[in-house]
């Protein structure tokens, strides 16, 4: 097999399933077995940059384009594109003659004719950008789609919309969740480029194949997680403690709940990770063992939890969403998401809020979270709270602040009593 074919073709079958099955590239390829770690992590790149990529890779590739392109064809031609102008570590022959290679087994000889006619030109013409700053120009230079670019200019303007658009294009920073007194991390003190959360989270110069291969990230001392999540898991600090009851309604795969460990705070308490999808929730419960992770896991419709009414004292929910915070770490978001989609997500968001707070015994906390920054995702579903909980604190992150993901969390406080 022709050395690079291997990666080019897992990161196409990964684009397929996206645009057939709207699977993730990231989890399609997170099953590929046959990928040594090399090859798996430049499909992944391929793979993601193609579709974060997207519109302004169409545009590129329109003028050169005269009938309806088939969506095998048209990824080939996208992927090939994309490491030839925008992966600057790739030779241009290479991403042309594998992208024909891979039109060739995809269609044949004719397939392979167009793709090397297309590629041939559209590989060695330069990318020109849109300059404008009305919403077109911007949708397609920083390949959003239209009606996100409208809705980020109405609600921020123009400068802060550009820099939401230019941190949805950054390739994700590599954060690792270190549990204290883990001492065989694979990187030096020199390499570690910033911590966070008092050094519970570390951002490395290193590979995150590395990573993924270190003795430590594999018996679960080591975990990666964006410091975002982090930051809202870790608003419980003061309120748990020994002889309480954590319910978290949302919980797959358990990030939040494996962060709360790794900070100390679960010493004592009875923890309850629910969620509606089995194979997620079999993630969860394995990530649970491999880290020693004491948690009741069950699932169930979070809006029907199996407990009695009263029966917690925290209740964590990071609600289901539409991911618009995270669109650099979930590219394939900006594509799925339609406009109605934040208020949807509100409808579902506020019955399992008001779900949530029917567990939370008076006096003791609730912790709602998404991964967006629209209202209708945040502070309009906090509205439940209104009459039932006081809040104590509450918090709204943009897309690219200080390197992290954009989210909102509230937390608050059910009903009148004292916190005993």
């Amino acid at each position: 097999m022709i050395p690079g074919y291997a990666a080019r073709r897992a990161a196409l079958v990964a684009l397929l399933a996206f645009e057939r099955e709207d699977r993730p590239v990231a989890e399609t390829l997170s099953f590929d077995r046959t990928l040594d770690s090399r090859d798996h992590g430049l499909a992944l790149q391929i793979a993601s940059t193609s579709v974060r990529w997207k519109a302004l890779l169409d545009h590129h590739l329109s003028p050169f384009l005269r009938t309806p392109t088939a969506p095998e064809l048209m990824w080939i031609l996208r992927m090939s594109v994309a490491q030839a102008h925008l992966l600057k570590s790739i030779p241009i022959h290479s991403a042309v003659d594998l992208g024909v290679e891979l039109a060739h087994e995809a269609g044949g000889k004719k397939a392979s004719g167009f793709a090397n006619a297309v590629l041939r030109r559209a590989a060695h013409n330069p990318i020109h950008r849109p300059v404008g700053e009305d919403a077109q120009s911007l949708s397609i230079r920083y390949s959003h789609p239209q009606w996100l670019v409208e809705r980020w200019l109405a609600q921020h303007g123009l400068e802060t919309a550009i820099s939401m658009l230019k941190a949805g294009n950054l390739d994700p920073a590599l954060w690792v969740r270190v549990r204290p007194g883990t001492t065989d991390v694979p990187w030096s003190s020199d390499q570690v480029t910033e911590i966070a959360h008092n050094g519970l989270f570390v951002r490395p110069d290193l590979s995150r194949d590395l990573v993924l291969g270190c003795a430590a990230f594999r018996r679960g001392d080591l975990a990666l997680q964006d410091p975002a999540s982090g930051a809202v898991a870790l608003e419980l600090i003061p309120h748990l403690r020994p002889g309480m009851t954590l319910v978290d309604i949302c919980a797959a795969p358990g990030g939040k709940i494996a962060c709360l460990r790794d900070a100390g705070l679960l010493e004592g308490v009875r923890t309850i990770a629910l969620d509606n999808s089995p194979f997620r929730q079999k993630r969860t419960l394995e990530g649970f063992r491999k880290r020693s992770i004491p948690a009741i896991v069950g699932v169930c419709d979070g809006l029907h939890p199996p407990l009695r009414p009263g029966s917690a004292d925290v209740v964590l929910l990071d609600a289901p969403c539409s991911n618009l915070g995270v669109l650099s770490r979930r590219p394939e978001a900006r594509w799925r998401a339609k406009p109605e989609d934040p208020a949807r997500h509100a409808v579902l968001q506020e019955a399992l809020l008001k779900s949530a707070l029917n567990l939370v015994r008076p006096g003791r906390v609730i912790l709602y979270s998404v991964c967006s920054t629209e209202p209708e995702e945040c502070a309009n579903v906090a509205r439940a709270l209104d009459g039932r909980a006081h809040i104590l604190s509450q918090s709204l992150r943009l897309p690219g602040q200080d390197g992290w993901d954009g989210f909102f969390s509230v937390l608050a406080r059910v009903g009148n009593a004292k916190d005993a």
